[in-house]
């Protein structure tokens, strides 16, 4: 970090289009009648409509500020139009209409499609969860209470974890009733996520590093990973943190605190993370505030609200002896007034932003009501169900600080790696903006786990932290480009500022083959076996609306149209009908007498062999006669 280049304050963000060669110095003058610009040495205004060209530096200063009256005349004239704004310098609409982060989009949704709906079709689930969301959704479908017998007979999901927003698949699942719908959604919902990205980093860095970022990140492991382990809950979470930062590095406090919001629906502990873009928009709002009362007039102001409408460098703010870029740096100066003054007045006086303390209250609030309240009352034990995991931290959230710390930095093997690979994917650009922090509450309730699944690489943990971390990454690099137009970056930062967009795009593509995206040129993934034709046959053997209880390969199919069981949970009631598949993992190595093995499985009941093949099996009650009637657990 360069010695006057601030961590925390609302630096300029260059606009594109500032690189722009200077007009010769016999350009034709402005006409009269232009408004006042700002003069950086002595804090008044030059009259560039009435004041005459002089000569030697004088004339030299003049001709400058003669230049910026008309570059502000032509953004005056674009904004009356419509074309005005961060963008400002670029072909009308270059940013805003631009269909490539689409297309980016659209390629990311088809690749991740795939990927997790082939898998569905091989049935080769990475865990229970794809059927446990599948009979969730189906109930909400059915504007029934969230039952889900998978997770335990009669066990109400919200009992688990508290994610609401999951049942806004609902409609579309009532239409298009099978897990297929919500893996569908589920890379939806990361394509779409691609959008404010790549339109974030365009608006503050140029267009092609828009492209270049928005490709990055549609690549990334995380969101790989996220598709790659079935459905969760979290995947809505991607798509309003994308949403929710872009709209914060530039400039839009409202909308970036109404992105935020619904994240308490996603899941419990999101709203630390609420809490945290909170903490993270006052941070900001005070240095602005600080930074706009130091200097005579509005242009440190103006310099200040630069960094969060991501509007580029202040034209108006520089000194005339060579920082001046010419009309793109008055257009972008300009620009960076007006987001200055919007800055400040979102701020309040003093600093004092209250959108961010809505956030901290709201994040905060419904963390709490969710682990103390909702959750417990749901839960057959009444209490949340994963204090055990915090190891130091005991039911009611009670630790000891020594303790807590020393669980957070245990098994260091892993965590630095996972730590490594997170910011390895922005090129590490991202520990160039306080954006970064709002990554860390999701990070350290995962290194204070005492479960290790929670650490690495391997699972779908790591989806929420890359919206975080790309969208810092583009601010990290506004915040080298406005170093460099004060004439303060090094040659570190002068050569990631013109080539890092590149580099987090090759990094994420050279990862792309050491994660799920390299199986969409492996034949294997679009490979059906006999095993499983022969499992589809068994599951078609199942009317739809009966009890079965079956092995976790066969869960989701068979939750969206019946009431499913796991065989690997004691005490389920006796179902209709048992699918056993004797490949699964669930038991290995199988039964010797599979009948047999049935029958020990409900004593006092009788089941008949229906069907057998390839060894899948399908057995239906015959004693005692009749059905399973659902009863939920109650909370009380």
């Amino acid at each position: 970090m360069q010695p006057d280049e601030r961590w925390l304050s609302a630096e300029p963000g260059a606009a594109a289009g500032t690189t722009k060669s200077r007009p010769a110095p016999d350009a034709a003058p402005a006409s009269a009648g232009g408004p006042p610009v700002p003069d950086a040495r002595t804090g008044g205004t030059w009259d560039a409509g009435t004041r005459e060209a002089g000569t030697g530096e004088a004339g030299t200063r003049e001709a400058g500020v003669t230049r910026e009256a008309e570059a502000i005349r032509r953004v005056q004239a674009a904004r009356a139009d419509g074309t005005g704004g961060p963008d400002a310098g670029r072909p009308a609409g270059s940013t805003r209409h631009d269909g490539v982060p689409w297309l980016i989009a659209l390629g990311v949704f088809a690749a991740y499609t795939t990927l997790s709906v082939f898998r569905l079709w091989q049935l080769d689930p990475a865990s229970w969860d794809l059927g446990i969301f599948t009979e969730y959704v189906k109930q909400y479908a059915h504007l029934q209470a969230p039952i889900v017998d998978i997770k335990g007979a009669g066990f109400n999901l919200l009992g688990d974890h508290f994610h609401p927003i999951v049942a806004l698949i609902a409609p579309i699942f009532r239409l298009v009733p099978t897990p297929v719908t919500l893996l569908v959604a589920q890379a939806a919902l990361v394509a779409v996520s691609v959008i404010p990205v790549s339109r974030a980093a365009a608006a503050r860095l140029g267009t092609g590093a828009g492209r270049a970022i928005g490709a990055a990140y549609g690549l990334s492991w995380g969101l790989q990973q996220l598709v790659e382990n079935d459905f969760h809950e979290i995947a809505f979470a991607v798509p309003l943190l994308a949403c929710s930062l872009s709209a914060l590095i530039c400039g839009r406090r409202r909308a970036a605190a109404l992105w935020a919001l619904p994240l308490v629906f996603v899941k419990e502990d999101q709203g630390l993370t609420v809490a945290a873009i909170g903490v993270i928009m006052i941070l900001l709002a005070r240095r602005a505030a600080r930074t706009a009362g130091s200097t005579a007039g509005n242009t440190a102001g103006h310099d200040a609200g630069t960094y969060a409408a991501g509007a580029g460098t202040n034209g108006a703010d520089t000194d005339a002896d060579g920082a001046v870029a010419g009309p793109d740096g008055a257009v972008a100066g300009l620009d960076g007034a007006a987001a200055g003054d919007a800055a400040g007045r979102a701020a309040g006086p003093r600093g004092r932003d209250h959108w961010g303390a809505l956030l901290i209250a709201w994040g905060l609030g419904w963390s709490y009501l969710a682990v103390a309240v909702i959750i417990p009352h749901f839960n057959p034990a009444h209490q949340y169900p994963y204090w055990n995991m915090g190891g130091a931290v005991s039911a009611g959230g009670h630790f000891a600080l020594g303790p807590l710390a020393a669980q957070l930095l245990a098994a260091s093997s892993v965590k630095l790696p996972t730590l490594v690979m997170i910011l390895l994917v922005t090129a590490f650009l991202a520990v160039r903006s306080p954006v970064v922090l709002v990554a860390i509450p999701s990070l350290a309730l995962r290194f204070i786990s005492t479960d290790s699944a929670y650490w690495g690489t391997a699972w779908h943990y790591n989806a929420t932290v890359m919206p975080i971390v790309f969208v810092a990454a583009i601010d990290g690099l506004a915040r080298i480009r406005a170093a460099r137009m004060r004439g303060t970056a090094g040659p570190l930062g002068l050569a990631m500022e013109r080539h890092g967009a590149a580099i987090m795009l090759a990094v994420c593509a050279a990862l792309a083959f050491q994660f799920p995206l390299s199986n969409l040129w492996n034949p294997q993934t679009y490979a059906i076996s006999d095993q499983v034709k022969a499992a589809d046959a068994a599951m078609a053997r199942v009317p739809d609306g009966v009890t079965v209880e079956t092995d976790l390969d066969l869960l989701a199919p068979l939750a969206a149209r019946t009431d499913t069981f796991w065989l690997g949970n004691s005490g389920n009631p006796p179902p209709q009908y048992i699918v056993f598949d004797s490949h699964s993992t669930d038991w290995q190595p199988p039964p010797a007498n599979i009948p047999a093995f049935i029958d020990q499985r409900h004593p006092g009941v009788s089941y008949r062999e229906t069907f057998s093949d390839d060894g899948v099996y399908v057995f239906r009650r015959v004693s005692p006669p009749g059905g399973w009637r659902r009863v939920a657990v109650r909370s009380g």
